[in-house]
C-alpha cells in the first residue's frame, strides 16, 4: 500500500482536511498495479470529502471501491462504499435510488459495532422521509440515529439530529415544542456550525409563527455562523421571505438572489425565484417577472419529478419482500443443485446393475422402471421452478397491496416495475440468463445460439409470456407501447422463421419443456 493511503487512513478521524490534502494530491498512477489500493483510496477520499463538508465527486471513483468489495465479498467496507454512493444519490435528489443503497449497507453492518455509519444511514432516511413529508418515518429514523450516535459518543452529530426532530414538529405546526428541541441541541454542544444550524432553524420557527422581530433576529444572527450544504441558501431564502412579507421589497430581493449564488434544492430555489417575480410584479417590470416566472416553472418541474419518487417506506418494504424471495431462491438452487446429483447417481446405479447382471433381465427391467420414476420425479421437482417463480411474483404483488391502492398511476407503474426487476433480474442480464435457463430447459441459451438476429428484448418477452405474465404488463417491463408489443412478435416470428404467431408461441412452449 502507498505511503500516503496508510497516512490518510491513520489520520483520518483526527485530521480530515490533512486526509484529503494528501488524497487530492497523489500520484494516482501508483493505484494501477493495485485493485485493492485502488479501491481503498476511492473509500478514503469520499471519506475525506464528507467529512470536510464537500461535494462527494468523481461518481467514478467511488463506483470501482463498490464493485471491487462487492467482488471479494468485504462487507464493512462494502457497507461504506453503498453509503457514499447512496450519498451521492442523495445529493441529487435520487432519493428512492438513495434509499435502496442505504438499506444494502443495512443489511452489511446490522449486527456489528460500526455506530456511527449506523447513526449516518438513518439520519439521511430521515432526511429523505421529510422531503417526502412522511414525518413519521422521519421521527423514527432520527431518533434510531440518535441512539448509535450517542453510542458511539458523537455529541455534536445527536445534537444535528435533534434539531432534525424540531424541525419535524415545526412542520407540523407545533412550534412550541420545536424550540425546545432547537434549545436542547444549542445546550449540549458549543459547536459553532452546529450553533449557526440551531440559530437558522429558531429564526425560521419564529417566522412560521409570525413573530417577524425574533424571526429577523435569529436569522440574522445565523448568517455570522459557518454552514455546511445548503444551510446557508435557506438562511437567506428565509429572510427574503420574511422581508417580503412585511413588504420590504429591496431587502427581500436581495436574499433571494445571494441565497440562489449558494448550493441549494430545487425547492429552495423555487421559491426564491417565487419571491423575485412577486418582487418585480410590486414594481411593475414585467419583462423580469416573466424571466423569474419561466426559471420558477422550471424549477417546480423539477421538484415535481422529486416528489414522485418512491416513499422510503414503499422501499422498505420492498426490500424485506425481496429478503424473503432471496432465501426462496436460496432454496431452489440447492434443489436444482441436489437433482443433476440424484439423477446422476440413478444412471450410475442402472449403468453398475447392467454390468454386473448381464444374465438378469428381469433385475434390469425392473432397474429400467425405477429409473422411469425417477426421472418423472425430477421432472415434476424441475417444474417447481417455474410455479415457485409464478408464486413469488403473486405473494409479492399480495403484500404490496395495501401500498399499491394508494400509489398514484406513476407509482403504481414504479411498483410494478420493481416487482419484475426484484423477483426475475430484468435488470442484471447475467442473472436473469441463470434463472431463466434453470426454469426453463436452458431456452435463453437454445434461442440464442441458434438464432443470431435475437436481442434481450425478444428473449424477454419469451419469457416473461411462459410466465404467463398479463399484457400491460409485459409493455411496462420491456418500456414499449402495446402497438410496438405486437411489432416485436412480428418481428420475432420472422427471425425463428416461423409462419405466424401461434406457431411462434407453440415454438417457445416446445422449447422450454423438459424432455
Amino acid at each position: 500500500m502507498p505511503n500516503e493511503i496508510k497516512t490518510a487512513e491513520r489520520i483520518m478521524e483526527s485530521d480530515p482536511d490533512s486526509a484529503l490534502h494528501i488524497l487530492e494530491h497523489m500520484h494516482t498512477d501508483k493505484l494501477m498495479y493495485s485493485s485493492a489500493d485502488r479501491a481503498l483510496y476511492g473509500l478514503l477520499l469520499f471519506q475525506a470529502l464528507e467529512k470536510n463538508g464537500k461535494s462527494l465527486q468523481p461518481d467514478s471513483v467511488i463506483k470501482y471501491s463498490l464493485n471491487y468489495y462487492k467482488e471479494i465479498n468485504d462487507k464493512p467496507h462494502l457497507a461504506s462504499s453503498y453509503f457514499y454512493k447512496a450519498r451521492v444519490y442523495k445529493q441529487t435528489q435520487r432519493f428512492d435510488d438513495a434509499t435502496i443503497l442505504y438499506l444494502k449497507a443495512l443489511d452489511l453492518i446490522q449486527n456489528n459495532n460500526n455506530f456511527d455509519l449506523l447513526g449516518k444511514i438513518y439520519s439521511d432516511m430521515g432526511d429523505i422521509c421529510t422531503f417526502q413529508k412522511d414525518y413519521n418515518e422521519s421521527l423514527k429514523k432520527y431518533k434510531k440515529a440518535i441512539e448509535y450516535f450517542n453510542i458511539q459518543g458523537d455529541t455534536i452529530e445527536a445534537s444535528y439530529r435533534i434539531i432534525a426532530i424540531g424541525r419535524i414538529y415545526h412542520f407540523l405546526k407545533d412550534y412550541k415544542k420545536a424550540q425546545k428541541y432547537y434549545q436542547r441541541a444549542l445546550s449540549q454542544t458549543t459547536d459553532s456550525m452546529l450553533q449557526g444550524a440551531a440559530y437558522q432553524e429558531i429564526g425560521v420557527n419564529y417566522y412560521w409563527a409570525k413573530k417577524y422581530d425574533s424571526a429577523q433576529f435569529f436569522l440574522h444572527k445565523s448568517l455570522k455562523f459557518p454552514f455546511i450544504g445548503t444551510n446557508y441558501a435557506i438562511r437567506c431564502y428565509n429572510l427574503a421571505d420574511l422581508f417580503f412579507d412585511v413588504n420590504q421589497y429591496d431587502s427581500a430581493f436581495h436574499y433571494a438572489n445571494l441565497a440562489l449564488k449558494y448550493p441549494s434544492t430545487f425547492f429552495n430555489q423555487r421559491d426564491c425565484y417565487r419571491i423575485l417575480a412577486n418582487t418585480e410584479f410590486s414594481r411593475k417590470d414585467f419583462k423580469k417577472m416573466a424571466f423569474y416566472m419561466s426559471k420558477y416553472q422550471d424549477c417546480t418541474d423539477s421538484v415535481r419529478k422529486i416528489e414522485t419518487q418512491t416513499k422510503t417506506s414503499v422501499l422498505e418494504d420492498l426490500h424485506q419482500t425481496n429478503g424473503a424471495f432471496t432465501k426462496s431462491k436460496h432454496f431452489l438452487i440447492i434443489l436444482g443443485s441436489i437433482i443433476p446429483i440424484i439423477l446422476f447417481l440413478s444412471l450410475f446405479i442402472v449403468y453398475r446393475l447392467r454390468k454386473r447382471s448381464k444374465g438378469k433381465e428381469k433385475q434390469l427391467e425392473e432397474a429400467e422402471v425405477h429409473l422411469v420414476e425417477v426421472a418423472v420425479q425430477l421432472n415434476e421437482k424441475k417444474n417447481l421452478f417455474i410455479d415457485s417463480l409464478i408464486h413469488q411474483l403473486q405473494e409479492t404483488r399480495s403484500s404490496q397491496t395495501v401500498a399499491y391502492k394508494k400509489a398514484t398511476i406513476p407509482q403504481k407503474e414504479q411498483m410494478d416495475k420493481e416487482l419484475y426487476n426484484t423477483c426475475l433480474h430484468i435488470n442484471d442480464w447475467n442473472a436473469f440468463i441463470r434463472l431463466m435457463n434453470k426454469t426453463f430447459n436452458n431456452i435463453i441459451t437454445t434461442i440464442e445460439s441458434n438464432y443470431s438476429e435475437i436481442t434481450h428484448k425478444d428473449l424477454i418477452w419469451c419469457c416473461l409470456f411462459l410466465l404467463d405474465v398479463p399484457t400491460p404488463h409485459v409493455v411496462l417491463v420491456l418500456d414499449i407501447q402495446p402497438v410496438s408489443l405486437y411489432k416485436l412478435k412480428q418481428r420475432l416470428t420472422q427471425k425463428l422463421n416461423l409462419n405466424n404467431v401461434k406457431e411462434l408461441e407453440l415454438f417457445i412452449k416446445t422449447k422450454s419443456e423438459r424432455k
